[in-house]
């Protein structure tokens, strides 16, 4: 009997400190932390750890003063984490930018190369016309390097493109 006396003690005793200290220590938690749930987990977890690792017969004004130092503790660990957290998360995301920026370039650079090689696989007066285009020469400035009309660069680069377009649906890209 005596082992199921002390646990209702210590039931009946935990219960009294709770209903003493646990409404102190979320005001001070919250005064720290700003969010009311935050400031209830951080008091429930004071006096978890303060009565599993302290002896019950201090004064109870030395039990304040270090449930207030636990309390302030925790709620500047909690903000420290949560500031590392974030950092973290705004590395990642930056990182995450970085990392699709590179892999725009790298899509575009083989979606390039393989255009270019398209392009080499048409007829040579085709295949001038259209890497002319691919320099960004107008119909009017390629007909003039060419020596040719407008209307045959036009229909030249009409009849390549429907060859690319083959090109590129024949290779299922």
């Amino acid at each position: 009997m005596p082992k199921e006396n002390d646990a209702y003690r210590n039931n009946f005793n935990l219960e009294r400190f709770i209903r003493e200290h646990f409404a102190s220590l979320c005001a001070m938690a919250y005064k720290l932390v700003g969010d009311q749930d935050t400031a209830q987990d951080i008091a429930q977890e004071v006096i978890i750890k303060f009565w599993e690792n302290q002896k019950h017969d201090q004064p109870p004004e030395s039990i304040e003063n270090y449930l207030y130092i636990m309390i302030r503790n925790e709620s500047l660990n909690y903000l420290r984490t949560l500031s590392r957290e974030q950092k973290r998360h705004e590395k990642a995301y930056q990182e995450s930018e970085h990392t699709e920026e590179a892999w725009d370039k790298i899509v575009e650079s083989e979606a390039n190369q393989l255009l270019l090689e398209a392009i080499k696989s048409l007829p040579p007066q085709s295949r001038r016309i259209m890497e002319l285009a691919y320099d960004g020469k107008s119909l009017k400035e390629t007909a003039e390097l060419l020596e040719i009309s407008v209307n045959t660069v036009k229909a030249i680069k009409s009849k390549a493109l429907q060859k690319l377009r083959d090109f590129f649906s024949q290779e299922n890209l």
